[in-house]
């Protein structure tokens, strides 16, 4: 995705996106990486996990979808249940600008979205099952193999989502990525804390993604599973 399509997706939802800042002088890359982003507004650096009762005002069960893109699913399932929180984390500025307005066009005061790393903020920030749901959908699947290290799904990712999962609470993933799924399926399939649902048990279901949409125009396989959290077992 280019980054020029990325604005002007900001101008259709009606927001004037933000000027480009200026390049500085000297060397643009001085082999530093900044820390991912898991702090919300207004919170200190040694925040510890995140409070959703305090975040949205409320205490509902919450369901988080890592890596939102434009909402098309975050903003459906907010406005289909609004009996709960949604919470979307989205490293893209442009995107998550665009979901806040189309949540506040919407009247949607039961979702919240982000500019937060999904990675370390799952590892970092969540309590033992504060999530009743956790959906991710395409996440970059990073191809080159020099690049594994930066994919989300990992051992380490997959137990603290387990862990951040109430009981019985379902976690669904979804790719176009043939490998990319199957390490995903794999690492999933070997956290303890998690089952695999069988595709009766899963249903038949959609992401609601607009990449799904897309991939489903094309004629791309897409690739999903649901997990459930075992209901035996520690969350602590």
């Amino acid at each position: 995705m280019s980054r020029p399509s990325v604005r002007r997706a900001l101008r259709r939802a009606g927001a004037e996106p933000p000027p480009r800042p200026p390049r500085g002088a000297g060397p643009r890359n001085l082999g530093r990486i900044p820390p991912p982003k898991i702090f919300l507004p207004g919170e200190t650096e040694d925040a510890g996990v995140v409070n959703f009762s305090a975040v949205f005002g409320r205490v509902a069960p919450v369901e988080m979808e890592v890596g939102v893109g434009k909402g098309r699913f975050l903003l459906a399932a907010a406005a289909a249940h609004r009996d709960r929180n949604w919470f979307g984390l989205e490293i893209e500025p442009e995107y998550a600008q665009i979901v806040r307005i189309k949540a506040e066009r919407a009247g949607l005061s039961n979702l919240r979205i982000e500019r937060i790393d999904g990675r370390a903020f799952v590892l970092r920030r969540l309590s033992p099952g504060c999530l009743a749901g956790l959906h991710v959908y395409f996440p970059d699947p990073w191809p080159k193999k020099r690049h594994h290290k930066r994919r989300l799904v990992d051992p380490a990712w997959a137990e603290a989502a387990a862990h951040a999962l109430a009981p019985a609470s379902l976690l669904r993933v979804a790719s176009d990525h043939e490998e990319y799924f199957g390490v995903i399926d794999d690492v999933l399939s070997n956290e303890p804390l998690l089952e695999k649902l069988i595709p009766d048990e899963a249903g038949d279901w959609s992401t609601g993604t607009s990449y799904e949409l897309k991939f489903l125009k094309t004629g791309r396989p897409i690739y999903k599973a649901v997990f459930r959290r075992r209901v035996s077992g520690s969350a602590g």
